[in-house]
């Protein structure tokens, strides 16, 4: 089904991940995943952190794409961009910090970014709600809890393509030779092409640590 998304899946597929997505290993039990409403003001500070990195990581994909495209062609942009880490964001003072940058989608053409338990629900729930004729939510905000270890806030937005993404995931026809080429040898079990312009295609999903509490402040009494 189509719908109108924010277009960042130009660069949605090409990168292999950013430092901390290769280090992601699923947890020895199962995480406790809990829906939290985005407009719950406990979650303003995540969701604000979220919402402004995926915005901020979105131009930047774009950009890094639009540009290698643009030097080198789709083909060989698909080599060169299938070797290259995105470095994640850098918090402010007192701010949620970016722990992991994840594009996982329905149609898996990386395979480090398949998705897992959570990101699967996220999934489920906008194709759910498109399949039934809905506008899916613009923001979904999970909370995931495993022992001994901090609470995982995962921020997730629905992105589709554009007209310039179709070049490596139109329909397989419409391909050119050189990009079938690339795509039969470095994602030998791709499954990301059919797509049209402004289709959805999966999530940007950031997972995000609460800033830690910053030392008592000790006022003296005059």
């Amino acid at each position: 089904m189509k719908a109108i998304f924010p277009s960042l899946a130009v660069a949605f597929f090409c990168f292999p991940g950013v430092p901390g997505l290769a280090t992601e290993t699923p947890a020895p039990t199962e995480p406790k995943i809990t829906w939290v409403d985005a407009t719950d003001p406990t979650v303003t500070d995540i969701r604000a952190a979220g919402e402004r990195n995926i915005e901020r990581v979105g131009r930047a994909l774009i950009s890094e794409v639009d540009q290698t495209v643009a030097a080198r062609g789709p083909a060989e942009a698909l080599a060169v961009l299938h070797l290259k880490n995105f470095p994640l964001p850098k918090p402010g003072p007192g701010q949620p910090r970016v722990t992991i940058i994840k594009f996982p989608s329905l149609r898996v053409r990386n395979p480090d970014n398949r998705p897992d338990a959570a990101d699967q629900a996220a999934l489920d729930r906008i194709q759910s709600e498109l399949d039934a004729g809905n506008a899916p939510p613009s923001l979904l905000i999970q909370r995931i809890e495993r022992p001994s270890a901090p609470v995982e806030w995962r921020v997730y937005r629905p992105i589709g393509t554009s007209n310039r993404c179709l070049a490596c995931h139109g329909d397989q026809d419409s391909l050119s030779p050189a990009v079938r080429a690339e795509l039969d040898r470095l994602y030998p079990h791709d499954q990301a092409t059919g797509y049209s312009a402004q289709q959805w295609c999966g999530v940007i999903r950031l997972s995000l640590v609460a800033a830690e509490p910053g030392p008592p402040v000790h006022i003296r009494k005059p």
